[in-house]
């Protein structure tokens, strides 16, 4: 199968939705199909081409005065690579694949990765829309997409070929929390930061690890400048492979409520973390409605410290919820993405031939109505 994955960036920028992307295509050019990514490009065009993807450069950019040259580049890139199967993970390649499209020369797949995003209804141009979760996909339904046109497919981190060999733990002192998060105020970290002020209240020697950066970065160097946090809060920065810090984690914790699915909540199971996490669809998709770690209410400050010294007084109790995270890993993996946007793909190429012999047929048919 010839497959064409648009994405506005390959970039190790701590994007979910580009590492999902990356693990995708790397696993279907691995079993065998011809596979092209198109973007701006990044750090992971190395990691694509060991596994035999292509790479193209389609600058992608949310700027109408920009259309004709890029639909015109995307044109090309099609008429070379001939895809079967255009699969746009971002809301410009969405657009750019529909508008571009020939009828019957492509099917278009889309992920829709934050349905927080007022562009995501713009996306429903796809053959087929595709939700992480049906918290997500409900809505796009609600806004006049058919049913049948949209699927859920659980976003599958675990096993990435992203990474190399397993990490070596990073040195931090203990007991700590760490947390894996954009530094903005939508991803929460504001809320843990709150929380972490409790549990010293309770643990003194306690530490909290943020990795990560962001727009609130300032910010949040001003609020850990407090007394009480002297010695306790490291704003570790952007790191690409946060495993090091997971397999060092006492309790991850995690305080965002607008993701539709947080990756790192996979890579913390895979780690074998102990996770606390704010209740959101998003959460208690990744962590299996609570089965593999524990959820408060978002914002509660007071019930997020209080699972965390839990947690941090019974290491039995830790052990349990890290055993727990790793359970169930396979629903989660790379291989069974794979397996599932195969299948759609299938689907979407024999519902398109279908449609193409009907379209055949159908002057005969009125011929002979008439």
């Amino acid at each position: 199968m010839r497959i064409l994955h648009l994405a506005n960036h390959t970039d190790t920028l701590g994007s979910g939705a580009v590492n999902a992307m990356i693990d995708l295509a790397c696993a279907q050019a691995d079993d065998g199909h011809h596979v092209t990514v198109a973007s701006s490009g990044g750090h992971y065009e190395a990691l694509l081409a060991a596994h035999r993807v292509s790479h193209v450069r389609l600058v992608q950019r949310k700027n109408v005065f920009a259309l004709p040259a890029m639909l015109s580049r995307f044109r090309l890139v099609v008429s070379r690579e001939r895809p079967q199967v255009v699969h746009a993970h971002m809301l410009t390649g969405a657009v750019l694949a529909r508008l571009a499209a020939v009828r019957g020369e492509y099917v278009l797949i889309v992920t829709v990765h934050g349905e927080y995003q007022k562009s995501s209804r713009a996306m429903g141009d796809g053959d087929l829309l595709v939700a992480p979760t049906l918290t997500v996909a409900q809505p796009l339904i609600a806004r006049g997409i058919p049913a049948e046109r949209v699927r859920v497919i659980p976003t599958g981190t675990v096993g990435s070929l992203r990474y190399e060999g397993a990490p070596e733990p990073a040195a931090l002192q203990h007991p700590n929390i760490v947390s894996v998060a954009k530094v903005v105020e939508r991803k929460g970290v504001f809320d843990v930061l709150h929380a972490f002020e409790k549990v010293l209240d309770k643990v003194p020697d306690a530490h909290w690890y943020l990795v990560g950066d962001g727009a609130d970065r300032m910010r949040m160097i001003e609020a850990v400048s407090a007394p009480a946090f002297a010695g306790r809060v490291h704003l570790e920065g952007f790191v690409r492979d946060p495993r090091s810090y997971l397999a060092s984690a006492d309790v991850f914790v995690s305080g965002a409520v607008s993701d539709t699915w947080s990756v790192v909540l996979n890579e913390a199971r895979e780690a074998g973390c102990a996770i606390v996490a704010a209740r959101a669809p998003g959460a208690m998709a990744a962590l299996d409605e609570a089965n593999a770690g524990w959820l408060v209410q978002p914002g509660d400050a007071t019930a997020m410290a209080h699972v965390v010294t839990t947690l941090f007084d019974d290491p039995a109790l830790r052990e349990a919820w890290a055993q727990r995270a790793r359970q169930g890993l396979e629903r989660l993996s790379v291989a069974r993405m794979h397996a599932a946007y195969l299948e759609i793909y299938r689907e979407s190429l024999a519902a398109r031939a279908a449609h193409a012999n009907d379209a055949r047929f159908e002057p005969k048919r009125h011929r002979e109505q008439l």
